[in-house]
């Protein structure tokens, strides 16, 4: 009888192990999104363009946090959703406010433009970098220390 009840207790143990180690292989997938999601970025190229022309208030930004997206077009607000797997990611249909900037128009364009185009995302020395599917950057953001009351 405590033959039996030790063995229980070891197969149970056994199986017990065997399923937190399948939760730690998720934490670990899990912590690599979390490490771009709930940040501001600010866009410092699209395309081959620098940003750099640019005054600090007229960067594109996004924020991703949970399944929505927000950010800045350099002129208009602008949210939508998203969805992330590994080192894919894809934007549904994005809203944007109305209003005209003429300075800023082109990067607009090409910065709401961009979006559809992305299939990729990868984070790399505090980077985070958007590709097509070729693999090729599309847009390239750095961490903005900023607060959400800021835009």
């Amino acid at each position: 009888m405590k033959r039996t009840t030790c063995l229980v207790i070891l197969l149970i143990s056994i199986l017990l192990s065997c399923n937190s180690q399948k939760n730690v292989g998720k934490s670990v997938e899990i912590s690599d999104t979390i490490s771009i999601t709930d940040k501001q970025w600010i866009a410092v190229e699209i395309g081959n363009e620098k940003m750099e022309q640019l005054s600090a208030e007229r960067f594109p930004t996004l924020k991703l946090s949970e399944s929505r997206m927000m950010g800045y077009s350099s002129c208009n607000r602008m949210t939508g959703t998203y969805t992330i797997e590994k080192d894919k990611i894809t934007f549904g249909a994005i809203a944007i406010t109305k209003m005209l900037c003429m300075d800023t128009r082109d990067i607009e364009d090409k910065y709401l433009k961009a979006f559809s185009d992305v299939k990729l995302w990868k984070y790399e020395q505090d980077k985070l970098y958007f590709l097509n599917e070729k693999k090729q950057v599309i847009i390239i953001f750095e961490e903005k220390s900023i607060s959400d009351n800021d835009r």
